[in-house]
């Protein structure tokens, strides 16, 4: 049986710092028949030539102004012809036998179906790691827990046909607004390796402290989850600059969780368990 065509998009914008080790990632599972699609906002720090280095194994590059993440990543996805798909943001890369993993995992390629895998989370600022394991998928958790690692998924066609592209809209919760709805379509198979690198640095999207990446978790959660956990969400959004205070007094002493409640204990009188995970989502 012929291996399937597997196509990755790289949508980038200036981070130069850390696209080789991205691409040469890629190029290193040696996956038999690959397509690799680079989708450049426009960068102006040197993105290009270094994109230019691995143009024996680019497909397809474009280098233009773009309306977001999930506006480059369609792009990619248009262009790709592959049977199975994910994307690779240029601050991230794959782990040895990523791809072969991923695709052993989804069997038929012609049917919906997405894989997940476990993730090392890099904290260059420690520096230090973590890694973080995949445990059984759970929909209804999903709606108030993005535990899928977005560099760690690999899905079918079959499956980005029925759930549709990303929603351009979102900037923050592309990823996991796209997993609820592709949930409804196919199977989320766990594969226990950890597939890839999610690095953390000074830079990074998600650890930006945005408000429009609150307004966007609360909205997604107040249209999946049930009116407890929105309530919830926006009660610890409300309190975050405070909690967020608490975290970082607390972390790592003796106790920590028991001083945590204690000094937010109306918080935690109306909603309970429901504030550590909300914490943990809109945390950054």
């Amino acid at each position: 049986m012929n291996a399937p065509m597997v196509s990755i998009v790289v949508p980038t914008l200036n981070q130069a710092p850390f696209i080789e080790q991205t691409l040469a990632s890629i190029v290193g599972q040696n996956w038999p028949r690959l397509e690799l699609i680079v989708v450049d906002g426009g960068s102006i720090d040197g993105t290009r030539a270094i994109v230019e280095c691995y143009a024996a194994h680019v497909t397809h590059f474009l280098s233009e102004p773009d309306r977001g993440q999930a506006d480059a990543i369609n792009k990619g996805m248009r262009l790709a012809t592959g049977d199975i798909l994910a994307w690779l943001n240029s601050d991230d890369y794959y782990l040895p036998l990523a791809i072969s993993r991923a695709v052993a995992a989804l069997e038929n390629p012609a049917l919906p179906r997405l894989a997940y895998g476990g993730c090392l989370l890099w904290f260059e600022a420690g520096p230090r790691a973590r890694i973080a394991h995949p445990g059984p998928f759970d929909r209804s958790a999903l709606a108030t827990s993005s535990f899928l690692y977005q560099p760690s998924a690999f899905w079918t066609r079959a499956l980005w046909e029925k759930a549709g592209p990303l929603d351009e809209s979102k900037h923050f919760v592309l990823d996991w607004e796209w997993w609820l709805r592709a949930s409804a379509h196919a199977d989320f198979v766990a594969i226990a390796p950890c597939l890839s690198v999610y690095r953390f640095h000074a830079s990074h999207k998600t650890g930006s402290g945005s408000p429009r990446r609150t307004q966007e978790i609360l909205e997604l959660v107040e249209k999946h989850a049930t009116p407890e956990w929105g309530a919830a969400f926006h009660a610890v959004a409300r309190q975050l600059p405070a909690l967020d205070a608490t975290f970082r007094l607390c972390a790592g002493r003796r106790g920590w969780w028991t001083l945590r409640k204690l000094l937010h204990l109306d918080l935690y009188a109306r909603h309970g368990p429901r504030v550590d995970l909300a914490f943990g989502q809109l945390h950054t």
